[in-house]
């Protein structure tokens, strides 16, 4: 059982008494600190849904209306969805003013938090929370950014078809805020306030100077690609059919009951869905699979998105979404390569194409290295391995700025566990 204990004091705000419970918390607080009930200090509730199949609710609206998709710890400014005057009075929804805190109860962004920058009604997925004058709005902001862990596990553990939070379970909330002379301190809490958005300020700039890194590591291969691939008429390299240079096999689905996912026959590949930065991974198996790959044959997909190719690494089914492409008297990476720097612009006679058919592919056209009337193997030998060196320096830059991105979100964790603790 809590022990609680009632705190009594007088304020001037647009509330004259408050009754606060001190509580037990999670953790122990410094001296002047404590455990206050959220539902104590602040007051919450959510909006509704005007019905659908009435287009007088919705037509020519002009309310905004936000749902709980449309939270993402930001500021609204404008929502995918209006509502009409007389679909407010019609349901549950009510107009809250620009500044309310809002925290979404329900679905993928459960726990996370915005503030409006305009008027605007909520559905019933969102609890808009108005702050007592004791406490201030982005103090209890960032300390619903930092429990979201809490909030989210919370939500999965009440079971249901998404995750979700309920009005009372954020009103039982425990918020640990700093005291003064008995009341709540306010211009602590505005302290903390600043010092946690200086920080984050330059948690921020750092991660928009690894944004524009990793934009460009991104484009480091491409532009390598282009490197080789563009100038291939300047070098006097030939273009040929691919047709003639290799076997083109187009996949094919087999019956639903050949599928498995328990490993059983050869791994199944259906389209871009499967495929990794260089080999696919397999989901699921096919003990009967229409069209085998083999391994170092190219995986194109054939169906939107067109382009994207990977490597097979061991023998595989391809269903209808890929087709498989096996080099003769070429090296496998160069043909991928080739492939690769084409991977976002397919296209044959300037046609850009929703799928791709086996005559598109018999009949593109690809530039090889010739030397002495053959296929120069030591030339694509080594553009492979000088695309493969810029390929590796690629991977390594941008799994270094992927942990740096997770550093940074653990930093911002960091910062929020010291200010919640009187430490910052």
């Amino acid at each position: 059982m809590v022990q609680t204990k009632l705190i009594e004091f007088k304020s001037t705000g647009k509330q004259d008494n408050y009754e606060i419970r001190e509580m037990r918390g999670p953790y122990p607080l410094p001296k002047g600190w404590k455990w206050v009930r959220l539902g104590d200090v602040a007051y919450t509730t959510s909006g509704g849904t005007p019905s659908r199949s009435n287009k007088k609710y919705w037509q020519n609206g002009n309310i905004p209306w936000v749902k709980s998709g449309e939270l993402e710890d930001n500021i609204i400014y404008d929502t995918e969805e209006k509502i009409t005057e007389i679909g407010l009075k019609n349901s549950n929804c009510k107009i809250f003013p620009k500044g309310t805190l809002l925290v979404a109860m329900y679905g993928a962004t459960v726990g996370k938090t915005a503030i409006l920058g305009i008027d605007a009604a909520t559905n019933q997925a969102v609890c808009a929370i108005f702050p007592n004058n004791i406490i201030n709005r982005d103090y209890i902001r960032y300390y619903l950014v930092f429990i979201r862990p809490k909030l989210i596990e919370r939500s999965k553990n009440l079971g249901g078809a998404q995750p979700n939070i309920s009005q009372e379970f954020i009103k039982s909330l425990k918020i640990p805020i700093p005291f003064h002379n008995g009341k709540p301190d306010l211009q602590e809490q505005k302290r903390i306030v600043a010092k946690i958005e200086a920080l984050f300020q330059k948690l921020d700039r750092v991660k928009e100077l690894r944004r524009q890194a990793k934009k460009e590591a991104e484009e480091l291969l491409q532009a390598a690609l282009h490197k080789v691939f563009s100038r291939a008429d300047e070098k006097g390299w030939k273009w040929v059919r691919l047709g003639d240079v290799a076997e083109i096999i187009m996949g094919q689905s087999p019956p639903s009951e050949t599928y498995n996912d328990n490993g059983e026959g050869l791994p199944f590949y259906q389209g871009k869905v499967d495929f990794g930065d260089l080999y696919p991974s397999p989901r699921i198996y096919c003990t009967s699979p229409s069209r085998v790959a083999e391994p170092h044959d190219i995986l194109i997909s054939v169906r939107a998105p067109v382009g994207p190719v990977n490597i097979a690494n061991q023998q595989c089914g391809i269903g209808r979404g890929l087709a498989a492409i096996r080099p003769k008297n070429l090296k496998s990476f160069y043909v991928f390569y080739w492939f690769k720097y084409l991977e976002d612009k397919w296209n044959v006679g300037g046609t850009t194409f929703g799928a791709i058919k086996k005559p598109d592919l018999i009949n593109h056209k690809l530039p090889i290295p010739f030397r002495n009337g053959k296929p120069d193997l030591e030339e694509q030998k080594r553009i492979v391995a000088y695309l493969d060196e810029i390929a590796e320096k690629q991977r390594k830059l941008l799994k270094l700025y992927e942990d740096t991105e997770r550093e940074i979100e653990e930093m911002r964790q960091a910062i929020l566990n010291k200010a919640f603790r009187g430490e910052l």
